[in-house]
């Protein structure tokens, strides 16, 4: 799997052996244009590997507001992780980028192709609400390995920001003691030019596993 070249290539302590606590990697179906979403192939390719005892579970969401947090509370519920770490693709990207703070807004594509007006996606909630992964040590941790990372303040307004906020807002309202965050990963190499192979991207992704975990 090329997942296990890249652990190979950046030395993290990945094992195939049994584990004690599970992190949660969801990614995203296919959506409009784009016949491929990293981010679901990502989590697909890490769903089964150990990584500092603890047992990644990749799941794929669709790309729909209420059924991707319905079945993102499923998880959470059936799986109970220490660590839920979200991704999504960002096509305009041409670098990992870890997601820090989710706003309470949303926006859809209409049936005329056009975008709605922003809107609250939680009319009492609150405008903000940070992610609690070690974000700058992720950054700083991923970039060792030359790959290529960015801090990002702004996780946009569709189902990648959605997910993200509703997910902090379950966490906090149900006091579930899991770190979580959301990281956007570009489009693969062999999709864009400037984008990243899976094998960068999964090193990334174990590498903010990796320190979310011992941080």
């Amino acid at each position: 799997m090329v997942f296990g070249i890249a652990l190979l290539c950046f030395s993290l302590s990945v094992s195939s052996s049994s584990s004690a606590s599970i992190v949660l990697v969801t990614g995203f179906e296919p959506f409009m244009n784009y016949t491929v979403n990293p981010s679901g192939v990502l989590a697909e390719a890490l769903n089964g590997t150990v990584i500092e005892n603890s047992t990644i579970i990749g799941v794929v969401l669709p790309v729909d507001f209420n059924a991707s947090f319905a079945r993102l509370m499923q998880a959470i519920d059936q799986y109970q992780p220490v660590l839920l770490i979200c991704t999504g693709l960002n096509a305009k990207a041409h670098q990992i980028r870890v997601e820090t703070i989710t706003y309470n807004l949303m926006r859809y594509q209409k049936d005329d192709g056009t975008w709605s007006f922003p809107r609250r996606i939680d009319p009492s909630g609150p405008f903000l609400r940070p992610g609690s992964l070690p974000s700058y040590e992720i950054m700083k941790n991923i970039r060792k390995e030359n790959i290529p990372v960015r801090i990002s303040f702004f996780p946009g307004t569709y189902v990648c920001n959605w997910v993200f906020y509703q997910s902090v807002g379950y966490l906090a309202s149900h006091q579930l003691n899991i770190r979580v965050g959301f990281i956007h990963v570009p489009l693969f190499d062999s999709q864009d030019p400037d984008g990243l192979s899976l094998q960068q991207m999964s090193a990334a992704l174990l590498i903010s596993i990796q320190t979310s975990l011992v941080s």
